[in-house]
């Protein structure tokens, strides 16, 4: 005799079915903390060259900044050196203040320093002079001792842009040259040379 399944009991084995797959676990989505970071943004001019350089890109940034940064020129540097005072004398005569160049301030002092106990020398060969004269950046004033000027005769040379000093001296007839400061090139100006080559070329004896 073959065996009749109850309708109640296929419907009971179907909803067991049911309820064990609602029950498998379904695999999670993944699940973003917070909005989708943006595209970070194209380097701009002049970014390229340190890309990637981690540390060490500010540096290099720094040091491309200080080679495109423009340097000074030779008049700057002679505005800002201590001799630049002496840009309002020129045209002008020593004995033309109430106090000489010569003898007081900035070029005084140097003068003093560089000549030691010949300065007062240069003083008395500087009786007679001409103006201080600008001549290529520079500034130079020529001088002779009155009745003398044969034997007793100097020249300033003054480059502010390197703070220098030159001085050409005669006296008693033999030349002596001093330099502050030491190994820098200060090219005698036209008329000094002429003043020199006089002196060269007069008779001896």
């Amino acid at each position: 005799m073959k065996r009749m399944f109850n309708p109640w009991h296929t419907l009971a084995v179907l909803a067991v079915a049911t309820t064990l797959a609602a029950c498998e676990p379904s695999v999670p989505s993944p699940k973003l903390d917070g909005p989708a970071p943006a595209p970070a943004p194209a380097a701009g001019p002049g970014t390229e060259a340190v890309h990637g350089l981690g540390a060490d890109a500010a540096t290099v940034a720094a040091s491309v900044a200080k080679a495109d940064a423009p340097h000074g020129d030779g008049a700057t540097q002679a505005a800002a050196s201590p001799l630049a005072e002496l840009r309002s004398y020129v045209g002008t005569y020593p004995s033309d203040s109430n106090v000489s160049f010569l003898e007081q301030g900035v070029l005084a002092e140097r003068l003093k320093q560089l000549l030691g106990k010949d300065y007062p020398t240069l003083l008395a060969n500087m009786r007679t002079v001409g103006p201080l004269t600008e001549d290529r950046g520079r500034w130079f004033i020529t001088g002779n001792r009155p009745h003398e000027g044969g034997s007793e005769a100097a020249a300033i040379v003054v480059d502010a842009a390197q703070n220098a000093v030159r001085v050409w001296m005669l006296h008693e007839g033999a030349t002596r040259e001093f330099l502050d400061p030491q190994g820098v090139s200060v090219p005698w100006p036209q008329d000094v040379q002429t003043l020199m080559g006089n002196h060269a070329a007069a008779p001896k004896g």
